[in-house]
């Protein structure tokens, strides 16, 4: 008996509370149009605030901060010249950097090489200025580029000069 008291409490409390969440569904449904609305004529009674954007301009760098290299200047193109009477084509070619006499050779001490058979490349050690170095040839680093190996020398690049560093 008692058990039967419980039972038909708890399905009253439960049939309660789902109907109470039915009367809130219905209600908002019916009502839902008001709401709507009050809400458009908020809107219509906002301004509008102007947003200034910050512009910049992105510049070309000279050097790849990944593989520290310096990029190599871009290919003559021939530009078009027109007149009146004729087109004229004239190829512009780019002017070869001269050394600069100013700049002086850093000292260069050459340790060997490193060879890879699998990567098909040779790493050169080099000491430029007291910092050891691992370099590839043809890579330039601070303007110096290393374009030949040999077994007891380098052939090093630097200042529109060439010089030979022997090993020590």
């Amino acid at each position: 008996m008692a058990k039967k008291k419980i039972n038909i409490i708890l399905i009253i409390v439960v049939l309660a509370l789902w109907g109470t969440v039915g009367y809130r569904a219905i209600n908002r449904q019916l009502s839902g149009n008001e709401i709507i609305l009050k809400k458009q004529n908020q809107l219509t009674n906002t301004t509008i605030n102007q947003i200034i954007k910050d512009t910049f301009v992105l510049e070309k760098i000279g050097r790849d901060p990944f593989l520290n290299k310096q990029f190599q200047s871009p290919i003559a193109r021939p530009k078009t010249i027109i007149s009146y009477h004729k087109t004229v084509k004239k190829i512009v070619l780019p002017t070869v950097p001269k050394g600069n006499p100013n700049l002086r050779w850093p000292t260069l001490s050459y340790h060997g090489y490193i060879g890879s058979k699998e990567r098909n490349e040779d790493l050169v050690l080099l000491t430029i200025d007291s910092k050891l170095r691992k370099l590839k040839l043809n890579d330039p680093v601070n303007g110096l580029v290393v374009k030949k190996r040999y077994k007891d020398s380098i052939e090093v690049y630097f200042n529109a000069e060439t010089r030979m560093v022997r090993l020590k």
